[in-house]
């Protein structure tokens, strides 16, 4: 059975999974929140992949506070890019396939159709910035 580990549980995207999870009864899915898992220091994440052994991790994990972002940048810059920057490395020492969840809040909001993975950046403020650094 595989393993799945999703960051940012407590979150709009996280609780969302945590309802669809039970309708994949052949995967055993590990929701954690900030204070159960720090992605924001790699030794922690290192000690729980080693615990568990992860073969998926659905990184939903950051900083949202758009406006407080602004104010805590160092916070949003903590989480959104060095805590996924983190998440990626023990993925890659592991073996486990990463899922980044992003934001349109790296693009300007300028477009006038729906933004592709293509386009690019070009984030106006503190929070799209730090997602952006995340990727």
């Amino acid at each position: 059975m595989k393993t799945i580990l999703v960051t940012g549980a407590n979150g709009q995207l996280g609780k969302c999974l945590q309802k669809h999870s039970k309708k994949h009864p052949n995967f055993t899915f590990l929701f954690c929140n900030s204070k159960e898992l720090d992605i924001t220091s790699k030794k922690n994440l290192e000690d729980y992949f080693k615990e568990h052994k992860v073969d998926y991790c659905i990184n939903t994990a950051a900083y949202t506070n758009v406006e407080q972002a602004e104010n805590e940048k160092e916070k949003a810059f903590l989480v959104n890019s060095e805590g996924a920057y983190n998440i990626a490395n023990v993925c890659k020492a592991n073996n486990a396939v990463l899922i980044h969840i992003s934001t349109d809040y790296v693009f300007n909001g300028k477009a006038d159709q729906p933004y592709k993975e293509s386009d690019e950046v070009d984030p106006i403020n503190v929070y799209g910035a730090s997602k952006l650094k995340g990727e």
